[in-house]
């Protein structure tokens, strides 16, 4: 990997890691990420709070966002 590459990916934990600790922190958070349409409709929720993660980001991991294996998409 590159060092951009290593950059970006970076960015994108700490984006997912963002993401996890706002729906621990905020009922409301996790209840619209649990009921998402769509990795871009989440991606969508994550940005009105201030946390820039990609829908693709939020894809690949879509099973280990919040305890229960939720949200998750159909492919």
């Amino acid at each position: 990997m590159t060092t951009r590459t290593n950059n970006a990916h970076g960015q994108g934990v700490m984006a997912l890691q963002q993401v996890r600790e706002l729906a621990g922190a905020d009922p409301r958070f996790a209840e619209a990420l649990a009921h998402s349409h769509s990795p871009q409709e989440a991606a969508e929720l994550a940005a009105a709070q201030g946390v820039t993660v990609t829908p693709n980001a939020l894809w690949r991991n879509r099973g280990r966002l919040l305890s229960g294996g939720l949200p998750t998409w159909r492919g």
